[in-house]
């Protein structure tokens, strides 16, 4: 206590002071861990949308096919969630490379309403046939961390929402890498922003598309994994993924990583906070607030490349 003042630290206007602030710090912590993973979700959509300019709206049911894997793995053999991340990566490059050559490569010249009618109905025959193969019910799978967390001060952070978040960095960090310090990278980057100008110059621009979506397929694969010791796996769990991958990709700028990564964390922390100090009904409000005012003020995005 300063000499002179009295001390308000106890009083119950100080202690409510305190509980919304850490709250609040609760809030931004699990929305950095959430926004990490969000971000790697939405690196697939957005560059199969910057690479081919085809909005796949069946892309959250990648993911979900990526926690039905991870689900599949670990009641079959036992299979830790991460290290099934080693199996479902190929498996969903091939699954993405074929969804290429027979779903969209004969859209790619049609108009965007119908290449989204067309991923639309990928959407629910993929829906339709996890249903057929594992049925309706919700599914779990519970891991040594899936209810661990460390104390930090108030502060607790979920073990698997940790362990997540670090796998998405640097899954993206590689992500990364590739795009930018490979050949291969440079070439997928060239046919995003100049397809005629790359294809005069030699690339395939064939084999650029279908190796991107199977890129950007195993990304949503990987998310899957990452989410499956923390989050209840169902048919429909696709549909609130692609939804906040769009308005990810909006905020950050279409056909961007680093975007997608600001974009992330921005949906994260505004919804975690607002379910952490106000309601999770409000937290989807909130969010697609965020998507209204970004086409309001900046519809290209904030890290657009034009």
């Amino acid at each position: 206590m300063v000499r002179g003042f009295p001390d308000l630290s106890g009083t119950p206007a100080a202690r409510i002071a305190m509980q919304n602030i850490e709250l609040i710090l609760q809030g931004i912590c699990t929305g950095i861990m959430m926004g990490l993973i969000y971000a790697l979700i939405a690196s697939g959509f957005t560059m199969i949308l910057g690479v081919m300019n085809v909005v796949n709206f069946a892309h959250g049911n990648f993911v979900m096919m990526g926690m039905y894997l991870a689900y599949s793995l670990g009641v079959r053999f036992g299979l830790d969630p991460f290290a099934s991340i080693v199996v479902v990566i190929p498996v969903m490059i091939i699954f993405g490379a074929t969804v290429y050559f027979i779903i969209i490569k004969p859209i790619q010249g049609q108009p965007q309403y119908a290449q989204m009618i067309v991923t639309l109905g990928l959407l629910y025959v993929i829906e339709n046939v996890v249903i057929w193969i594992f049925g309706g019910e919700s599914r779990t799978l519970n891991t040594p961390y899936t209810t661990a967390a460390i104390a930090l001060g108030g502060v607790r952070l979920s073990v698997a929402r940790l362990l997540g978040a670090s796998a998405s960095l640097v899954v993206l960090g590689g992500l990364f890498l590739f795009l930018y310090k490979t050949d291969f990278g440079r070439a997928v980057r060239a046919c995003a922003n100049e397809p005629e100008s790359a294809q005069g110059v030699g690339i395939n621009l064939n084999k650029v598309f279908y190796t991107a979506f199977g890129i950007g397929a195993a990304m949503a694969g990987i998310a899957g994994c990452i989410v499956m010791p923390f989050q209840v796996c169902n048919p429909t769990a696709g549909i609130p993924a692609v939804l906040k991958a769009t308005v990810i990709v909006i905020v950050g700028g279409f056909g961007s990583i680093p975007g997608a990564l600001f974009g992330g964390l921005v949906i994260g922390i505004a919804e975690s906070v607002t379910s952490a100090i106000w309601s999770p009904a409000f937290a989807n409000v909130v969010v697609f607030s965020v998507l209204i005012l970004m086409l309001l003020w900046k519809p290209s995005g904030v890290f657009s490349r034009g």
